[in-house]
């Protein structure tokens, strides 16, 4: 434990004095918690019969069945090298397309 500590206090200590060659000020994000909602309503709006973007588009290309699947492996491995990285959210609207295109596949079959 004292070592995070440690850790953690020599961090902030390089982090203080780059904000002070550099001219920061460092200051608190204040956010009503309304901008909040707003903001997550916004980028979890539903879309027309569940499709995604990338649904959309390949509406207009109308791709063949061997290229739907191709997309799906590419957009699972971004998906997993995306929870690798952390980014939880990114790596849900994959998921979330994935299962999408499963079901178009699905549809074609």
């Amino acid at each position: 434990m004292q070592a995070a500590i440690s850790e953690a206090t020599r961090r902030r200590q390089i982090q203080l004095t780059y904000n002070e060659e550099h001219g920061i000020n460092a200051s608190t994000i204040r956010r009503n918690i309304s901008d909040i909602l707003l903001g997550a309503e916004s980028d979890s709006t539903p879309l027309p019969k569940g499709k995604g973007r990338r649904s959309r588009q390949r509406e207009e290309l109308s791709l063949p069945r061997d290229e739907l699947v191709r997309l799906v492996q590419s957009l699972e491995s971004e998906m997993h090298e995306a929870a690798k990285g952390l980014r939880f959210e990114y790596a849900a609207r994959l998921r979330d397309e994935v299962a999408v295109l499963r079901r178009e596949l699905k549809a074609l079959a």
